[in-house]
Formats: C-alpha cells, sequence, structure tokens
C-alpha cells in the first residue's frame, strides 16, 4: 500500500577510506514509501562522493597546501635587515594530489576543481631584535610577523572558476617566524608558528533534473547542491637558508621542515526533488523531497619536509622578492615587494 506521506531520518557514521563519515539523510512524501532501506540509500550517496572524491590524500593535500602557503607568505627572506621592513605579497600554492574519479551524481558540483589549492595576499612585517634589546648579540635576530584576512569569491581568486557554481570563502593566515643570522656566515636558522585558517563555500543549483539509482530503479531529480571545506591547523617550522648576494641581487636556497596540528573537513549536501518509480519524468503526483547532509574530517597530526629558492633584486631602500616552495606533493610561489626604513 502505498502512503500519501510517509517520513524517514538516518543519522550515524559510516567507515569509509580510514574517515569518520557522518551521513544524514532526510524524506519527505509519498514516494519514500518505495525507497527499500537506510543502508542501500546511504551506501548509494555517501559511497561516490567521498570513497572515490575526498580520499585521506586528498584532504590530507589540501591541508598541507593550505600551510605551505601560510609559510610562504611569512617573507622572512634569508638577509640580516638592520632596523625594519614593511612587505605585501601574494601567495600561491596548488597540489598533486587528485580526486579520483569526481562526480556529485550528475549534478551541477560535477565540475568542482579536483587538486587543492590556496591563494591570498599577505602584509608582513620584519624588527631586528637590536631595536628592542641591548647587545651585539641581539641584532644577529630578526623577528616577522605576516597577517592578512581576505575574503574572496570566484571573481578575484585565480584557481577557482566553476561555471554555474556561487563561489566565496575566507582565508585569515598569520605567523612569526624568529631568525638567527650567525655573523658573516651567510646562513640563518629560522623558528616559526603559524595559524591556518581557511573557509570555501561553494553552491550550485541543478539546471536541468538529472537521473541517479535507488536500488537499482532509475529516478530523477532536480534541487540544490551546496560544499563547504575548512582548514583549522596549527603549524611549526624549522629552516636552514643561505644567502648569495651579487650587487644588486641575491640567490637564497634553503630546507625546512614542519609539523602540523589540526584539521580538515569537508560537508556536502544535497536538496533535492525526486520523480516517481514509475515515471522518471514524473515530479508532480507525488510530490517527494529528499535530503543529504555528508561531512568527514582528517586529523593532521604529521609533518613534512621541503625546500625553498628564493631571488631578490634590491634597490635602495627597496626590494622586489620571489620565493618558490616545493614538498614532495605540493608546490607554493610568492611575489613581494618590501621597504626597509
Amino acid at each position: 500500500m502505498r502512503f500519501l506521506f510517509s517520513f524517514f531520518f538516518f543519522s550515524y557514521a559510516i567507515l569509509l577510506v580510514g574517515n569518520p563519515v557522518e551521513a544524514q539523510v532526510l524524506c519527505l512524501g509519498g514516494e519514500c514509501s518505495n525507497i527499500p532501506s537506510e543502508y542501500q540509500l546511504l551506501g548509494n550517496f555517501a559511497e561516490p562522493v567521498f570513497d572515490r572524491i575526498y580520499t585521506n590524500g586528498f584532504l590530507r593535500s589540501m591541508g598541507e597546501n593550505a600551510v605551505l602557503q601560510n609559510l610562504n607568505s611569512n617573507q622572512s627572506g634569508g638577509s640580516n635587515i638592520e632596523r625594519y621592513r614593511l612587505g605585501l605579497g601574494y601567495t600561491i600554492s596548488q597540489g598533486r594530489e587528485k580526486a579520483r574519479d569526481f562526480y556529485y551524481e550528475n549534478s551541477e558540483l560535477r565540475t568542482l576543481p579536483k587538486k587543492g589549492a590556496a591563494a591570498s595576499p599577505s602584509l608582513s612585517f620584519t624588527a631586528n631584535l637590536g631595536q628592542w634589546l641591548d647587545g651585539a648579540f641581539a641584532k644577529q635576530w630578526n623577528l616577522t610577523t605576516h597577517f592578512f584576512p581576505y575574503e574572496f569569491n570566484e571573481a578575484n581568486i585565480p584557481f577557482v572558476k566553476i561555471r554555474n557554481t556561487d563561489v566565496r570563502g575566507r582565508v585569515f593566515n598569520s605567523g612569526a617566524v624568529l631568525r638567527y643570522f650567525p655573523i658573516d656566515s651567510g646562513f640563518s636558522f629560522g623558528m616559526g608558528v603559524f595559524q591556518t585558517n581557511q573557509d570555501l563555500y561553494l553552491s550550485a543549483y541543478d539546471r536541468r533534473p538529472t537521473q541517479f539509482r535507488i536500488d537499482g530503479d532509475k529516478r530523477r531529480w532536480i534541487g540544490q547542491n551546496d560544499l563547504y571545506y575548512q582548514s583549522r591547523i596549527v603549524s611549526g617550522s624549522l629552516d636552514l637558508k643561505y644567502n648569495y648576494t651579487i650587487g644588486f641581487f641575491s640567490i637564497i636556497p634553503g630546507i625546512g621542515f614542519v609539523y602540523n596540528h589540526g584539521y580538515t573537513a569537508i560537508h556536502a549536501s544535497r536538496f533535492a526533488a525526486i520523480s516517481t518509480m514509475a515515471n522518471p519524468d514524473d515530479f508532480g503526483s507525488v510530490p517527494s523531497a529528499i535530503g543529504i547532509r555528508l561531512s568527514t574530517r582528517h586529523n593532521h597530526r604529521s609533518g613534512f619536509g621541503y625546500g625553498s629558492l628564493g631571488l631578490q633584486i634590491s634597490m635602495g631602500k627597496f626590494s622586489f622578492v620571489t620565493e618558490l616552495m616545493a614538498g614532495k606533493e605540493i608546490q607554493s610561489i610568492n611575489l613581494s615587494l618590501q621597504l626597509q626604513f
């Protein structure tokens, strides 16, 4: 017997690819009585979205991209600043780890990026500790801090161009690096602490009904899709750099290591009207709708090493600097203009 109105709600955790996946499904309308079981329903939606898309490797790569971008935004350089320095720059980071077989049940979110990426401007300030403390030893230390609260949308970010999708987000990264310069050696040693905060929102609606299956039966649905990405990571870093200068041109190679503690989380939701089991094009005879919420989280409790190469052109009090950082699966580049005073 077909019920004119039926309702069901399921909420539990599924273990997929090592991630705890939370899934909730809400169905309203008479067609809900034709959906066989929660296992088949949640298996149909949770497995494609998270098992095939957001693996541990991809979530880790997205978080490490954000961290490397934050490190590169610091602009601490490799030369001892005698007094103070201000820097304004822009940093981009991208990973090699890809999402696997991306699709969101033929909805508009199938066009989401397959690679992790991060980008934002940053403002840095460097001070020689000898300006605040007495003694020759204090003059061998620089302290560089940076931050930039940055809200973006598709119009002002270079790495997210998604057709028919609303994109917005915010970045609030900050950090501080204490750098020691042994006298006349060219080498410097840096110790830093960083806070990486990133949020990305994507929203799209289906322009036409698309097909999906429930227990082998073809259905169609049309609705709204939303995805929310979030990183909250605290990092500590150690690095070694060498400054080689010829006239106004400097080459600054280096190596470093960073340890991360925090998380990267993904939340996806879809709310859609569903067709009848008898006719995939019939949305009106038995009005029914389904809502699906899925979320997963990767905890960062590990570190990675990286190499860096900085190039600096100095013209009086001004300097133009670019620095490339690269890990095993990620790379970042920073361009900045700096003023000493």
